[in-house]
């Protein structure tokens, strides 16, 4: 906060001020972060009476206690009901009892703390006149509102009051029967009822049609060389080990220009090669994520600021090597930004699981290799090619939810 000790008392003042603002303006926009955002953890109505109530570290916390509630029940003595008399928190025994009965978890049960969701002083007794708590007017106007809509306006309307009024039912519905999208239809003019070929093409791929477009007219050479660098030599495949080759399908190079790593990732994750600034951005503000800055102090350790600083960049142009894509460090970031499994094939290889979620079935898989000693390429494997370890630290600091990417993987690392 200082800087140094050379600083008078009005620019230590400002310093400290500083940080404090700072600091507050965090804790206001976790709170507004409580209020309206659902993390898909917990969307079930089981959360219903706790959504925009209860702060998000303490529905984490309650779901990773969820899971207990399969071998402990509601049974009190192999509970030992930590997170009740340490957090104040509902714990396994009473989360197990809530289940059999079929009922949402009482607000009542989460100490006021989790509930205290504002900066704001609470009024001592007898100074509340009523005013505060009067929604008379507000309820006023919003019928004045829904009567000015049109129906589509006043669906939206009802559909969002709805779940302020019963908020352990959900509006979700499961998907859709899947349609066919894949080859054509036969006769001209003939539509299948079952088809979906008629689709308007979404906005993204507009966009990458016309990137890809503008970029064959102004670089045709450059692409070419790439598919032929990809399809036609293989010296990119043979640094990769024996027993992987086989599941590869091509290797697509990127621009040596030290930021090819970020180039590699911005080109899996749609930004397209040119997208690296983005995902430089994107892993800065992962690194600084309030939500995980425990976990960033416990994994980084004393090198936390120089991976902080290796994401701050000043142009776009060519970097040194202090700015390159390094692992594991990266790689912790990516999986935990963009929700994905990052394989490295190199020397080592290695996965990277998130270390805050739980396993999904419909996962993407990044996969990247480092070639040369010192440009990393983008990898095209096979479907089911086997996933290399995970690094030991991410077994000692990753969440206990996080244990099910190792279940749901298991065949295919033993492999």
């Amino acid at each position: 906060m200082l800087g140094n000790s050379i600083g008078d008392m009005v620019k230590c003042w400002e310093a400290m001020n500083n940080n404090l603002r700072l600091q507050l303006g965090n804790i206001r926009a976790s709170f507004q972060k409580s209020f309206y955002e659902v993390e898909h953890a917990h969307v079930s109505p089981f959360y219903g009476y706790l959504r925009g109530s209860v702060s998000r570290a303490a529905l984490r916390r309650i779901a990773e206690e969820l899971l207990r509630v399969d071998y402990v029940g509601t049974n009190r003595q192999i509970c030992g009901c930590t997170l009740r008399t340490s957090y104040g928190l509902p714990c396994a025994c009473e989360l197990g009892r809530y289940r059999v009965g079929g009922i949402p978890i009482p607000i009542d049960v989460v100490h006021v703390h989790w509930r205290k969701l504002t900066m704001e002083v609470e009024l001592e007794v007898g100074e509340d006149d009523g005013s505060e708590v009067d929604m008379t007017s507000a309820m006023d106007e919003l019928w004045r509102r829904f009567r000015s809509l049109d129906v589509i306006g006043k669906r939206a309307l009802r559909s969002r009051v709805c779940e302020l009024a019963y908020p352990t039912m959900t509006t979700l519905c499961p998907p859709p029967e899947k349609i066919k999208t894949k080859g054509e239809v036969k006769k001209k003019g003939k539509k299948p009822a079952d088809y979906d070929v008629y689709r308007d093409p979404l906005y993204h791929e507009y966009v990458d049609k016309a990137s890809q477009s503008s970029q064959m007219q102004s670089q045709p050479s450059q692409t070419s060389k790439k598919i032929k660098l990809s399809k036609k030599q293989p010296q990119f495949i043979l640094q990769f080990p024996n027993h992987i080759r086989s599941y590869i399908e091509d290797v697509v190079n990127v621009e040596s220009d030290g930021n090819c790593g970020f180039r590699v990732i911005a080109s899996l994750h749609g930004y397209g090669e040119d997208g690296w600034p983005m995902v430089h951005r994107e892993l800065g503000l992962e690194i600084i994520d309030k939500d995980r800055s425990t976990l960033y102090d416990k994994l980084f350790s004393n090198r936390l600021s120089a991976v902080r600083e290796s994401l701050m960049i000043k142009s776009f142009g060519s970097h040194p090597p202090e700015k390159w894509m390094s692992l594991p460090d990266m790689g912790y970031l990516i999986a935990n930004r963009y929700n994905v499994v990052l394989v490295c094939l190199g020397n080592p290889c290695i996965t990277f699981f998130p270390m805050t979620s739980s396993h999904s079935p419909n996962v993407s898989i990044y996969c990247i290799g480092f070639v040369n000693h010192n440009h990393w390429v983008q990898v095209n494997m096979k479907e089911g090619f086997p996933l290399p370890p995970v690094t030991l630290d991410w077994k000692k600091f990753r969440s206990h939810i996080a244990t099910t990417w190792m279940l749901g993987f298991a065949g295919r690392m033993q492999h």
